[in-house]
């Protein structure tokens, strides 16, 4: 054969590689396994917050999982609720002072009633109380010292010179009585004195607002509203008094506590209580006279009439 006809080469086609096939079917399974594990990881967290935010509340860390298992969940449940928390009790107080009034003087002075002298043996108590506006007259000027003193007119007193929260009692007194009407001067003070626990009405209901106050019903009045509790025998304490076997049996306790406390005055002898004889306005303001120094309102002033008390000078 000639030499110029040379055979070219002949032409071939390259041979598929198996690789390129195997990339092209790759990808899609790649990228489907991508969305997949995405929408798994999105589910599985939506599904464990979810879990941790139905356990805890706002004010806590989120704590992912469970963890520990069933015991692990009772666990954080329990961290969940708040602590116990028990208020202090509160005592009652008989009556707190927000002054004693220091600056005024309690002997010299003069109590502004006509008929009240400085011989008289309750002018101590009497210029103190006048002096600080604590008790009035009549419109007259005088005080009437020796006249009896009316339920109603006690209750008035108790109402002006105390004011404590309502007495603690199961079954508290209502506190309205058919024979005293809503429009009588003193229905707001018998009101008061009656939650204070100082009064109570009569077996029968009734108030008896114009019936006159016994000398131990002054004192058993004062210790109950002032909740005075004894801390002695019975027997020891009414020793003091010469007349104790006059001493009803339903006013016992309430005499020994407001004996040891100061409160009881008997003029002139302080080892004679006459407990049923009626009580006298002066005898009922010096008695208030020794509430109010008990409670801390009022400063001690000299009178030797105070049962188990020395003359305390200023």
């Amino acid at each position: 054969m000639p030499s110029s006809f040379r055979f070219l080469p002949r032409f071939r086609p390259k041979a598929k590689t198996r690789s390129g096939p195997r990339l092209f079917h790759l990808v899609p399974i790649g990228l489907l396994a991508i969305a997949v594990g995405g929408a798994l990881a999105a589910w599985t967290g939506q599904r464990t917050h979810g879990r941790t935010t139905g356990l805890l509340s706002v004010t806590q860390p989120r704590v992912q999982g469970w963890g520990g298992g069933l015991p692990g969940r009772f666990k954080r449940q329990a961290r969940q609720r708040p602590p116990l928390i028990v208020p202090p009790q509160v005592l009652p107080q008989p009556l707190p002072p927000p002054q004693a009034w220091p600056e005024l003087s309690v002997v010299p002075g003069h109590p502004g009633f006509t008929d009240i002298t400085p011989d008289h043996w309750a002018w101590p108590v009497l210029t103190d109380l006048a002096q600080r506006g604590l008790i009035s007259g009549f419109p007259e000027g005088d005080y009437r010292p020796a006249d009896p003193m009316t339920r109603a007119e006690f209750a008035a007193q108790l109402a002006r010179l105390f004011d404590l929260p309502q007495a603690p009692s199961k079954t508290p007194e209502r506190g309205d009585y058919p024979d005293l009407s809503t429009d009588h001067w003193a229905y707001a003070s018998v009101q008061k004195a009656v939650q204070m626990g100082f009064l109570t009405g009569y077996p029968e209901g009734v108030f008896l607002p114009e019936q006159t106050v016994t000398r131990i019903g002054v004192v058993v009045a004062l210790a109950n509203g002032l909740m005075l509790k004894s801390s002695r025998g019975t027997g020891p304490v009414l020793a003091i008094y010469s007349d104790r076997s006059q001493v009803p049996a339903w006013a016992t306790r309430q005499l020994v506590a407001a004996t040891e406390a100061g409160l009881v005055v008997n003029y002139p002898d302080p080892a004679q209580l006459a407990p049923n004889k009626t009580a006298t306005r002066a005898e009922v303001a010096a008695m208030l006279h020794r509430a109010l120094v008990y409670t801390g309102y009022l400063q001690d002033v000299p009178l030797p009439y105070v049962v188990g008390q020395p003359v305390v000078t200023p």
